[in-house]
């Protein structure tokens, strides 16, 4: 492999065979994902559009009241929770964890445990990535009885110029990346697990696969030159001297005049290399790519399925179900905790129940098109079950009362007749 074409791509190719070393010694290099992340679209995209895509289509509070939800999401919005949260999502991908500073203002400093019953607001949030934020040993939960027993009380976090100071942790919305051995997590002081190890080898086989297809176009056509006498001419002392000479002349006039000009017993061909399966080469590295990632190929690469009847829907809500996951399992958990202390906050007087929760929009919504197919759909069910009820009457398998009942689950009837009509019947 030629490394020496693009520096990039060395680096690419390293950081794989980096990561395929499971040892104790192997750790996330944060400088070097960094790089990725700024200097590479397709990586980036990787990292990001998961992250974007799970507050795209916002989300909704369950159990309370429209006008309290008005002014939270008013509060949100002057915190600029999207963006903040978008990044940490990001960074929790990029870099195996991430952490939003809450800065209330409950009387206390950054050092003291977050005093709930004194919040009056939340100036604002700020977050920091594992790579500014750090903790020792003299500062973990030391009682077994207590639920956060081993966890961290107290991080230092490297401020934008340099600065470091200490937080407790109840100021803090931690992400702890991706799912990884215990013993791995321990290395790497409480962090996760990076998207940048799991795809490092189908990444570099895509990135390899688009320089040997550009290395192909170059050499999609080869001159061939029949040189009269040459095995004659190489014989002598400045016999290849004599015929590199007269190739460069050959070459010289060919670029500059567009004339090759030759001996009358020489012969000149050009031969067009074929670049079939080049194409399928660069596919299959993208699909590669896409089923690691979990992101289609409509996404990260900004095109449509490709083959008979494809119409990427599988793809689409695998998609959608990572989406999900980070979600669930990584967004709720700390949207909630701050949505929960900005009802705590006196100044705000957003008034939350006791019992309430977020349901998050979903991604994607159908079609006019696919509402009526849906619709049809449902009706022709309807229309076999009426069909099958009327045989079955016609038998005198089922009564008509009876067809009614069943009837009710699917149609919105009347009934209030019933009874009058049934009373008619009796006298």
């Amino acid at each position: 492999m030629i490394f020496n074409q693009d520096g990039f791509y060395r680096t690419i190719i390293e950081h794989s065979l980096r990561f395929r070393n499971f040892t104790n010694k192997t750790f996330v290099d944060y400088r070097m994902n960094d790089n990725f992340f700024d200097s590479d679209g397709i990586f980036r995209k990787i990292i990001s559009a998961p992250a974007e895509d799970a507050l795209r289509a916002g989300f909704t509070l369950t159990g309370v009241e429209k006008v309290e939800v008005e002014k939270l999401f008013s509060v949100l919005e002057d915190l600029e929770s999207e963006k903040k949260f978008s990044t940490a999502l990001s960074w929790d991908r990029l870099h195996g964890g991430a952490a939003i500073l809450i800065l209330a203002d409950d009387g206390g400093t950054l050092e003291d445990p977050l005093n709930e019953k004194s919040i009056r607001n939340i100036e604002r949030l700020e977050v920091y990535s594992p790579e500014d934020l750090s903790f020792t040993a003299d500062y973990f939960y030391t009682d077994p009885f207590d639920k956060r027993y081993g966890k961290p009380e107290f991080y230092t976090v490297v401020g934008m110029y340099g600065n470091s100071f200490l937080v407790h942790e109840s100021r803090l919305l931690l992400f702890h990346g991706g799912i990884i051995s215990n013993e791995r997590r321990r290395a790497r002081n409480g962090w996760g697990g990076t998207v940048a190890e799991q795809i490092s080898d189908v990444l570099a086989h895509y990135k390899e696969s688009l320089r040997l297809s550009v290395a192909a176009l170059e050499k999609m056509s080869q001159d061939i030159m029949k040189l009269d006498g040459m095995q004659t001419i190489m014989q002598n002392d400045f016999g290849e001297e004599q015929i590199q000479k007269r190739l460069r002349l050959i070459d010289m006039y060919r670029h500059l005049e567009n004339i090759v000009a030759i001996d009358t017993k020489d012969e000149y061909d050009r031969k067009n290399l074929s670049l079939s399966g080049v194409k399928d080469v660069i596919e299959q590295a993208m699909y590669a790519l896409s089923a690691a990632t979990g992101i289609p190929s409509t996404i990260l690469f900004g095109r449509s399925p490709a083959g008979l009847s494809a119409t990427g829907d599988a793809d689409m809500e695998n998609y959608y179900n990572l989406v999900g996951r980070i979600q669930k399992r990584t967004l709720r958990p700390n949207l909630m905790q701050l949505i929960y202390l900005i009802g705590l906050s006196s100044d705000y007087d957003v008034k939350l129940p006791e019992n309430w929760s977020i349901a998050f929009k979903p991604l994607w919504n159908p079609s006019e098109k696919e509402k009526a197919e849906t619709g049809k759909i449902v009706a022709d069910t309807l229309a076999q079950k009426a069909n099958a009820a009327k045989i079955l009457v016609e038998l005198g398998a089922l009564d008509g009362s009876e067809v009614r009942k069943s009837v009710a689950e699917d149609y919105v009837t009347d009934s209030s007749l019933d009874k009058i009509l049934s009373a008619g019947v009796e006298e």
